[in-house]
């Protein structure tokens, strides 16, 4: 198991999701490793600081955004997060303006952890549901 008991390390884990739905970098700085690792890794830039970036743009695109974690799960250094994420469209994403639409969107994280913090995080979410949510349509290539 990471450092610390479950109890601590839920803790931190939900601090990461947290701080997208208040906006607040401190729960980053609680949360992450200053050298954390997204895999894939995020347009922002690397590390807690590019974190920060993405959370303050996602808070950008969806001022009301509220994250559920709806399962946990624990195993040695990983914490796998089962989340969906609400929140109103108001802002440009994927060069769409903002609709007003109410969008959900699902992902699954996978956080591994050491002395407490998070160190990498594999990411996978929903982007295609979030697409056509908001308008974009896909033509299949012939």
């Amino acid at each position: 198991m990471a450092a610390g008991s479950i109890p601590e390390i839920e803790t931190t884990v939900r601090r990461f999701y947290e701080a997208l739905t208040t906006g607040d970098s401190i729960l980053v700085d609680q949360a992450l490793a200053p050298e954390w690792e997204a895999v894939p890794p995020l347009r922002s830039g690397p590390g807690a600081e590019g974190w920060k970036t993405s959370v303050a743009h996602l808070r950008g695109v969806f001022p009301d955004l509220r994250v559920t974690i709806e399962d946990i799960v624990f195993s040695g250094d990983r914490v796998v997060v089962r989340s969906v994420s609400r929140g109103t469209h108001t802002g440009e994403l994927l060069g769409v303006r903002g609709t007003g639409k109410q969008i959900e969107f699902r992902a699954i994280d996978i956080h591994r952890l050491e002395n407490g913090r998070i160190v990498q995080t594999w990411h996978l979410e929903d982007y295609f549901g979030i697409a056509l949510q908001i308008g974009l349509t896909f033509i299949p290539a012939p």
